[in-house]
């Protein structure tokens, strides 16, 4: 899968990792007030570009999420290994691009919710 060109790779204080297809979709996620608290503090393209998130009128305004000139390809792919080893393990760990289309992948996955689970079982003990 070729990823969407404006993906988006924010990482938050805790180190947890957030992949966005779009700018529009990060804006639309990620509220100002965390924003203008400082959760997320590392932001970049898939190439290492580093993007600025701000939220200009406060903690109840828009997010902003612009792109600088700065480019930091080693604290992302070091940002992304320790992704790898906290929450992949015993997975090899996956360099960022292959780790953007990793979760994106996962999260357009159709999910079983509770219910089809439940359904299953009961299914299953009516059957026994």
């Amino acid at each position: 899968m070729e990823l969407p060109p404006d993906t988006v790779l924010v990482f938050d204080r805790d180190e947890d990792l957030f992949v966005f297809e779009s700018h529009v979709h990060v804006t639309n996620w990620i509220e100002a007030m965390d924003v203008d608290d400082g959760e997320y503090p590392a932001v970049y393209s898939p190439d290492g570009g580093v993007l600025a998130l701000t939220a200009p009128e406060g903690p109840e305004g828009p997010v902003v999420l612009s792109r600088t000139d700065d480019v930091d390809l080693g604290d992302l792919e070091r940002r992304v290994a320790a992704y790898w080893h906290r929450h992949q393990t015993g997975r090899p760990p996956r360099d960022p691009l292959q780790t953007a289309r990793f979760l994106i992948d996962m999260a357009n996955q159709p999910r079983r919710g509770w219910l089809g689970r439940v359904t299953d079982l009961l299914r299953r003990e009516r059957q026994a």
